[in-house]
């Protein structure tokens, strides 16, 4: 660390506990900044052209101010970083939140406030609005340098006491939208105290001059560490929820608003930091310690990965489907929770849905089902390719339906288990076909009701895709087989080809089948549907009948037609 003597204005290195106590300036950058190598010249009084440029007299001005206040040494950005060097540019980036923080006082130089110092207290109208305007609040660098020191003292243009960040709190929270409880001195709440989404918040309205700086200056606000990587461009953001994801258990990471793409569907990671204006979770409920060890996720090359995630849903409503929604534990400033749309298009595959205020209004009074456990993959790799093919995830889905059993006593769950479950869609009963490998699928079903069926017998319905020559999602066969013979079928060695040379061959689209089973005949029938927006889907429904005898109620076999 290098560091301006404020007696001599030389440079003078520092290395860990060597390092002494020292004063620091937060500042906006102009054209006439002097840089390291120019202040590190042996005798400075001989070159003019330093002496002249107001980045000069910006650091004499600073270490005048340090020499009254008893500090002998000073850190200013522009010359004690020697920026020809990439390794030590990377180091003083990842390091400056923690030189701000352990100084001794931090110097704010408004180079744009001129308000005389007899008007502050007169003029407070005039001196709020004054305030308000300056650069400093702007820029994207400044934040961290009023997030990180514990004193700091505004001065003017003319060098002169403007206020403290406690003193100025109020104000100041009003202006950044930072909590005046992180503000005052000592804080009242420590920034680290705050979820990940309130502190890439305050930054969303800021610009820096290289756009990946905006990522950049936030290290050390979410503390994590990174190399530099000029030339990146937006994806230095990209890189940057990738590190605070691999360190941090917060979901609020999520919690942020974009605009969709025509199908309606968003990236699971931000854009921009921008994306995160108005989206302050300052009211957010603490999760349990429990709570956050149980909840994983990592980055992959596909997205977000949650294994065993917590997962709602809503059904459908006016102008929506049906939508999953994964809790991220915060609530909005308007006391609503905050939960991330899903929907769910392939084996284990979600994406991101634009929880627009319109979907927030329609769901707002829908029935939230309780949470279950699925693992969770949500796509981040939007391509337009993908995008496309994405527009299909419910092209030839295998959705089920039945003819409502009288529900007595408590509620009935008909479906027993569904094969492979991460294929299925537990929101609208399907299958998603599309996007799912495997050839044969099942489902296991438990008529009647809790009066009828105490003992949840059931029968299984096996799905086949495509024929024996080809996987084909368009080419669907469906078949009822007792709970008897699937038993049997399940402790062979063969697995699926096994059962395959077993069960009868291949039907129609159109066929049907039927079963007898506790008192009830259950028809079977598949038909192949188009909806009105030409997506074609494969509906099976099963009717079903009280059985005409009581020995047909215990015949429970399996007649195809």
């Amino acid at each position: 660390m290098w560091l301006i003597d404020a007696s001599t204005l030389s440079l003078k290195p520092f290395y860990g506990g060597d390092i002494p106590n020292y004063a620091i300036l937060s500042h906006t950058w102009g054209d006439d900044e002097v840089s390291f190598q120019e202040f590190a010249e042996v005798d400075k009084t001989q070159n003019a052209g330093i002496t002249s440029k107001a980045g000069y007299h910006k650091i004499v001005a600073t270490c005048e101010h340090a020499l009254q206040d008893g500090h002998s040494y000073v850190w200013i950005d522009t010359c004690c970083v020697n920026k020809a060097s990439s390794a030590e540019l990377t180091e003083a980036i990842n390091s400056m939140f923690g030189w701000y923080q352990h100084s001794q006082i931090c110097y704010v130089f408004l180079s744009d406030f001129e308000l005389n110092i007899p008007d502050i207290s007169s003029l407070p109208i005039e001196f709020n609005a004054a305030f308000r305007q300056c650069r400093w609040f702007t820029r994207g660098w400044c934040l961290q340098e009023l997030l990180a020191p514990r004193h700091v003292r505004f001065l003017s243009r003319k060098w002169q006491t403007v206020g403290t960040k406690s003193l100025l709190g109020r104000l100041i929270s009003n202006i950044t939208g930072i909590p005046e409880a992180v503000l005052s001195t000592p804080p009242r709440k420590e920034i680290w105290d705050c979820p990940i989404a309130d502190r890439i918040s305050w930054i969303a309205k800021r610009q820096t001059t290289r756009i990946e700086d905006m990522s950049y200056s936030l290290l050390g606000i979410l503390e994590v560490n990174m190399p530099m990587l000029y030339g990146e461009g937006p994806a230095a953001f990209t890189r940057l929820q990738g590190e605070v994801i691999r360190k941090h258990n917060d979901l609020s990471i999520f919690s942020w608003a974009g605009e969709a793409t025509p199908s309606g569907f968003l990236p699971v990671l931000a854009a921009t930091p921008s994306s995160f204006i108005g989206q302050s979770t300052t009211n957010y409920s603490r999760v349990s310690l429990g709570n956050i060890l149980n909840t994983q996720f990592s980055l992959t090359n596909q997205g977000v990965f949650f294994p065993n995630a917590k997962l709602q849903y809503q059904n459908a409503v006016p102008g929506y489907r049906h939508q999953y929604l994964l809790d991220l534990s915060y609530m909005s400033r308007r006391s609503h929770r905050r939960y991330l749309p899903l929907q769910k298009v392939g084996p284990g595959l979600f994406i991101r849905l634009c929880d627009s205020t319109e979907r927030q209004k329609a769901f707002r009074k829908m029935f939230v089902t309780p949470p279950f456990d699925e693992d969770v993959c949500i796509l981040h790799n939007l391509t337009n390719p993908i995008l496309r093919q994405l527009s299909l995830w419910e092209r030839y889905a295998v959705r089920l339906r039945w003819k409502p059993w009288e529900k007595a006593g408590q509620r009935f769950w008909h479906i027993r288990t569904a094969e492979p479950r991460s294929s299925w869609d537990l929101a609208a009963n399907q299958f998603l076909l599309e996007t799912t490998p495997v050839p044969y699928l099942y489902v296991e079903f438990v008529p009647g009701n809790y009066e009828t069926n105490p003992d949840l017998k059931y029968f299984v319905l096996e799905i086949q895709v495509g024929n024996e020559q080809s996987r084909n999602p368009a080419i669907m066969s469906i078949r009822i087989i007792s709970a008897e013979t699937w038993l049997g079928l399940n402790r062979t060695l063969l697995g699926w080809r096994g059962r395959g040379k077993v069960l009868h061959t291949a039907q129609t689209a159109e066929s049907s089948s039927r079963i007898s089973l506790v008192g009830y005949d259950i028809l079977m029938s598949v038909q192949l549907v188009t909806e009105k927006s030409r997506l074609p889907y494969h509906h099976v429904y099963l009717d079903w009948k009280v059985a005409a005898t009581e020995e047909k109620t215990s015949a429970c076999k399996t007649v195809l037609s």
